[in-house]
């Protein structure tokens, strides 16, 4: 790195850690948080949509809002700035290092699910990918929440005020990349088209020339219509450092914004006996140290995808039954907190490049450090986030086999929403650990829009204990089905005759796996979550006999208690889930401070 790039990057850094020592103030201990404050806002959870809300509420000076995150700040884990370093985030003390319960559909096998334990949640600790979704979808999420303000023409402007748009670093120009007129330029959240001057750059946009009807290019999926191939777009900030929910939004509030580290909400409770009045709430560092505060206006639940619904059983919210059966005496009884669980699958695949005709040399790679349960972690460029610079949401065509010949319905919103995605990753060296012995072609193929369900569910009163994770992966045979079929679809994409002589057939799984059965046993024994999970406490209309909060984000059946963040979201978008996360943040904190004029 040359002195001035690398003094600017210090320089950086040092610039936002002193703006986030003037802003809120951290407390790393409850023992140290200020007595005698009374809080406007308590919210459980400083992630990617509880930082958001944090941030927004505490534009008005006059309301004190607390913020209680389990973990650390991400100002402590410096690794968090670069890029490139995700995945050696996974698996280490801000990680909460969820495993599942073991997946019928993956041959009874238990995946590890990454989850942030850090200020900023999974947006200090994902691939930074920045995918809003189709039009359609936000319109059925507005339909199936009861909300119409979720209607993608009303949310796309609440998405372009959080965003700012940014060069990259390297200077190189943008154009072509993106879409100008659906990004905004005076918002916190940063976000550019990075890439690399790279071979497959041209090969791949020649190819979507070449088969235009089912791979098409498209110059920016943010606009509402993410069918094709883009240019990758992600949460990086102008100094090529990563932009999240904490360095975005939650380092530049006022003193009016108290932090507590370290110490984990256990549930929410009544402010007196037979009250439905949700504003008090149970924390600590552990089960013997417990402390409850009370807020004067309301508390906000955004623990994630697993954490929400893990607070909300604990707290007597959920389905009688289970919550008798756990040790939980029930207070409001709602079957479906924890249920509707809905989790993109994935599968790592390669094929085999000529990699001198791409006038390349394979990528030198990180050494992959090991998991806690041996797996070793997929190798990452040494400098740059991925050497590859696209991604492909493609629809399948109406005539293919699930649809066709299987009778499934179409699991998407409309035909602008994608049924498969292939992230190109890498033209990687050999990696022996999956028996790969060439160079290879990296591509991460995924079914977006599952129709399997799964559950979050727990088994004892003491809310220190994990919560049963069972995202149902591959529980449906339309998921397999769909997925199948999207690998036969990636290898029509990279038989164009762009990659004639270029790329030859696929190593894992091997060429000669063609009959359904031969991709199905490679599909459950190798498919994993995309760790996109969405669902767990889902919004839904008031009066309605499912979900677990009403268009207004409340609890139902209570007052005083809200959930914000991806578990409200009600199915998987053509996307991944950071930016419809924010944009439901920024709705939910609109709808808050609205209530209180």
């Amino acid at each position: 790195m040359a002195f001035k790039h690398k003094f600017q990057w210090l320089f950086g850094l040092a610039l936002l850690s002193l703006q986030a020592s003037r802003g809120a103030d951290v407390f790393q201990s409850m023992d140290d948080l200020p007595e005698g404050v009374n809080y406007d806002f308590i919210i459980a959870g400083g992630g990617t949509g509880g930082s958001l809300v944090a941030t927004r509420l505490a534009q008005n000076p006059n309301w004190k809002v607390l913020v209680i995150e389990a973990g650390i700040s991400n100002e402590d884990f410096w690794e968090t700035r670069v890029p490139a370093f995700w995945p050696l985030l996974w698996n280490t003390r801000m990680d909460w290092n969820f495993t599942t319960v073991p997946q019928t559909g993956l041959n009874n096998r238990a995946v590890n699910y990454p989850r942030a334990k850090i200020l900023g949640g999974c947006s200090s600790h994902n691939a930074m990918i920045y995918t809003r979704g189709s039009k359609s979808e936000w319109d059925q999420y507005a339909q199936l929440g009861g909300n119409a303000a979720l209607k993608w023409n009303t949310i796309l402007p609440l998405l372009m005020k959080a965003e700012k748009w940014t060069r990259d670093a390297q200077a190189l120009s943008d154009s072509g990349h993106y879409n100008p007129a659906f990004h905004g330029k005076t918002g916190q959240l940063s976000v550019q088209a990075p890439y690399m001057q790279h071979p497959f750059n041209n090969l791949l946009i020649q190819a979507s020339q070449e088969l235009h009807s089912e791979f098409p290019f498209n110059l920016d999926w943010n606009d509402g219509t993410p069918i094709g191939t883009a240019w990758n777009q992600f949460t990086i900030d102008s100094m090529a450092q990563r932009s999240s929910a904490a360095t975005a939004f939650l380092s530049h509030t006022s003193d009016n914004v108290h932090i507590l580290l370290n110490t984990q909400v256990t549930r929410v409770l009544p402010t007196a006996a037979n009250s439905t009045d949700f504003r008090k709430v149970e924390f600590g560092p552990d089960a013997t140290s417990l402390k409850q505060l009370t807020a004067k206006k309301e508390v906000i639940v955004s623990g994630g995808i697993f954490g929400t619904p893990s607070i909300l059983l604990h707290s007597g919210i959920g389905d009688r039954t289970e919550l008798q059966a756990a040790g939980v005496p029930a207070i409001i009884h709602n079957p479906s907190v924890g249920k509707n669980l809905s989790d993109q699958v994935t599968v790592f695949v390669f094929f085999l490049p000529v990699v001198r005709k791409l006038n390349i040399r394979a990528i030198a790679m990180i050494k992959p450090r090991r998991s806690m349960n041996g797996t070793p972690h997929k190798p990452v460029p040494s400098r740059r986030l991925s050497p590859l610079n696209h991604m492909s949401f493609i629809r399948l065509p109406a005539n293919a086999p699930p649809f066709s010949q299987e009778g499934f319905p179409d699991p998407t919103a409309g035909s602008d929403a994608a049924h498969v995605e292939f992230t190109f990753f890498q033209v990687g060296a050999p990696d022996p650990a999956n028996g790969v012995d060439n160079s290879t072609l990296q591509i991460y193929l995924s079914n977006v829009h599952p129709t399997s369900r799964g559950s979050v569910t727990i088994s004892s009163s003491n809310p220190f204990d994990y919560p049963a994770i069972d995202p149902g992966i591959l529980g449906e045979t339309a998921d397999m089905s769909i997925l199948r079929e999207g690998f036969r679809s990636l290898r029509r994409y990279l038989s164009a005759p762009a990659f004639q002589g270029v790329i030859y057939g696929s190593v894992v799984p091997p060429a000669n796996a063609t009959s359904d059965e031969d991709l199905e046993a490679f599909l459950r024994s190798s498919a994993s979550s995309w760790l996109h999970g969405v669902g767990s406490a889902t919004m839904s209309p008031h009066g309605a006999s499912w979900g677990v909060v009403d268009p207004d984000f409340r609890v139902k059946g209570t007052t005083g208690l809200r959930v914000v963040d991806a578990s409200v979201i009600p199915r998987s978008p053509s996307a991944h889930t950071q930016a419809p996360t924010y944009g439901f943040a920024e709705l939910a904190s609109l709808m808050i401070a609205a209530q209180y004029h």
